[in-house]
């Protein structure tokens, strides 16, 4: 592994050459700026980057309105759906669609069982999230404004603590803080199995130009 960035990294999105990372920089008066960083992964170096890059990686072509709309852009995670729909997602479970004109038609709070709800992996026009209390995954229907199905759960040993989830192809990749585990289900057959096991919390996992991302409680490193 290759470590690429100390801690304090608040966001991190894959992009045409590798992936963009967002820094939370402490100020003297107790406030903090973002600092945008982007990273190479087919030179294995770092690259220059703009904000206005990682905001259309992050959001799209409305980049700029949804943004402007969101206020803090850096800390929710953001998906764009079948139909063109955006869906950001906060760590507190409060949750906002935009549509393809990017406007806000749906916020609120994303709850399961009253426990918050976090990040999203886009399915359609579907979204899968985490549920770190219960020890799950979820999947929300957005046009039925529900929950459509659970995997795992309180006395299941599928997740551990599950804090991020990302979809490739037929699979969805869930990182397991208190596991340390990056672990894969099926789409098919919705079955559960390791990936990746790490020796200290895991809390992202993305893939990018073929390779694959992770950000550990110590930084970042690509694999």
């Amino acid at each position: 592994m290759k470590k690429i960035s100390e801690t304090n990294v608040i966001d991190i999105v894959p992009f045409k050459s590798g992936f963009i990372y967002v820094k939370k920089i402490p100020q003297d008066d107790g406030a903090f700026r973002v600092k945008f960083l982007g990273y190479d992964t087919k030179r294995m170096e770092n690259a220059p980057v703009t904000k206005s890059v990682y905001l259309l990686s992050k959001f799209g072509p409305s980049f700029e309105i949804i943004s402007e709309k969101l206020g803090d852009y850096a800390t929710c995670d953001a998906g764009v759906l079948a139909n063109k729909y955006v869906v950001v997602v906060y760590p507190t479970g409060e949750m906002g669609v935009f549509d393809d004109k990017a406007t806000l038609v749906w916020t609120g709070d994303l709850q399961y069982k009253e426990n918050l709800v976090q990040s999203l992996a886009v399915d359609g026009n579907n979204i899968w999230c985490c549920v770190p209390n219960q020890n799950s995954i979820i999947e929300y229907s957005i046009t039925n404004k529900k929950v459509s199905m659970r995997i795992g759960g309180d006395n299941s040993t599928a997740f551990s603590n599950p804090v991020a989830i990302v979809k490739y192809d037929d699979e969805l990749f869930v990182t397991n803080k208190d596991s340390c585990k990056v672990r894969i289900v099926s789409l098919k057959d919705y079955s559960v199995r390791d990936f990746r096991l790490f020796d200290e919390p895991v809390y992202r996992y993305i893939q990018t130009c073929g390779k694959e991302v992770v950000l550990l409680e110590s930084g970042i490193y690509v694999l």
